[in-house]
């Protein structure tokens, strides 16, 4: 679980003649507050739907989960948030955010007596404002983290992965997969017996936003987020220019750090950005020591889909959700679609059922028959896939025929997580 702050509190308690404000309506006020104070340091936010009430879902740094805030009724409010995939100094953050949002909407905290019935901060920072216990409590955490995996691979077992948001697994060597890259098992025992060892793994550990913390903002974006090709989506183009705005800010305010200069040139050639600061990043980039490129997406990544199926395709691929319910995961040249037929219920079924299946398909789990089609230059095929009662559509579109062994092995590569 790691360490996390389940917090409690009321908000318009002191309206006497109204009574609180409804749910929805005080969130997106918390929504609007965020967004100002929070800045360029928010990376998005939602509203979603829950038995609670509505809960306001925030990012506030690459390598965390969101911060839920539910609106639970009656003037209750529930904060729940997972500091330990970020780091202390995210945690002081976070909890001096909160105070923030509490101070300018009028809420009131429940105070440290209820961390006892499990809401509260367990390293008591929220509460009384000692930063001194938040340090330990990660530490101790990351240590029994350490020696759970060591468990897992003598079992036999691989592909490890620690404080990485869930979603999306990574194919890429090393005992245990991070925020800020692979480490080794040699790195594994000696975090077991002594955990401040593993304190590189921790994008935000020093309180502040100082270059430390911009370096590991970008790195945590390097290593998890950045698709290695030109931006092809608005979004992707957006988090090149973040990439690039936060390394510069750190290299201005602390050039001693260690900077992935070749991966800075590759963002700064994608964006097609010129100029001293781009000859410097290339000279420095031609000095660095040689090597594999950072960057866990530079090969497969195992996807989550919609209820319960994964898939997997190359990490250069950007991904979306469309407002139908299906994931497309395309680049220029390629496209993978899937469509969970559960979601189209009472539709009628389309033309793609009626086809000629010239492939089968039988996993261990999953069985498939596809059909594969050309016009005009373009490869489509065409894939009815069946995981017990579960049932899905996927569509693998490409422009070159020498990729239809790709295709194929990517259609092929679904799997269902339930029928497991």
């Amino acid at each position: 679980m790691g360490v996390k702050l389940l917090l409690a509190g009321w908000y318009g308690q002191d309206d006497v003649l109204s009574g609180p404000e409804a749910p929805r309506p005080w969130l997106r006020r918390v929504e609007a507050w965020l967004r100002e104070a929070a800045g360029d340091e928010l990376e998005g936010t939602r509203v979603v739907e829950s038995v609670q009430g509505p809960i306001l879902l925030s990012r506030l740094h690459p390598a965390a989960d969101d911060v839920a805030i539910v609106a639970a009724g009656k003037g209750r409010v529930v904060v729940s948030a997972n500091t330990s995939m970020v780091g202390p100094g995210y945690h002081r953050y976070l909890c001096d955010l909160l105070h923030a949002l509490g101070d300018a909407l009028q809420v009131d905290w429940a105070d440290s007596a209820i961390t006892t019935a499990g809401v509260g901060d367990p390293t008591g920072y929220f509460h009384t404002g000692d930063a001194s216990g938040i340090a330990p409590r990660m530490l101790a955490w990351l240590g029994e983290m350490a020696g759970r995996v060591l468990d897992f691979r003598r079992q036999g077992h691989s592909g490890a992965m620690l404080s990485l948001r869930a979603g999306h697994g990574f194919e890429h060597p090393g005992a245990v997969l991070t925020p800020l890259g692979p480490r080794d098992e040699a790195w594994l025992r000696a975090v077991r017996e002594e955990p401040s060892r593993g304190q590189d793994i921790f994008p935000w550990w020093e309180p502040g936003r100082g270059a430390v913390e911009k370096l590991g903002r970008a790195l945590s974006r390097i290593w998890t987020e950045m698709v290695w090709r030109p931006p092809l989506l608005e979004e992707e183009r957006q988090l090149f220019r973040d990439v690039a705005r936060w390394l510069e800010q750190a290299w201005r305010e602390d050039p001693s750090l260690s900077f992935p200069w070749r991966e800075w040139q590759q963002v700064l050639g994608y964006l097609g950005v010129g100029g001293t600061l781009a000859e410097e990043v290339s000279r420095r980039a031609s000095a660095a020591p040689s090597g594999p490129l950072i960057g866990y997406r530079r090969g497969s990544v195992q996807v989550t889909l919609p209820q319960g199926w994964e898939i997997r395709i190359p990490g250069s691929l950007a991904e979306q959700r469309l407002a139908d319910g299906s994931w497309v995961a395309r680049d220029h040249r390629r496209s993978v679609r899937f469509l969970p037929l559960q979601d189209v219920e009472g539709i009628a079924p389309g033309p793609e059922h009626d086809l000629p299946y010239e492939f089968q398909h039988r996993g261990e789990r999953v069985k498939g028959r596809a059909t594969l089609q050309s016009e005009s230059g373009e490869y489509r095929l065409t894939a009815l896939c069946e995981a017990g009662e579960h049932r899905a559509l996927c569509v693998v579109s490409f422009d070159d025929p020498e990729e239809q062994d790709w295709a194929l092995g990517t259609w092929r590569s679904l799997d269902h997580a339930v029928a497991a």
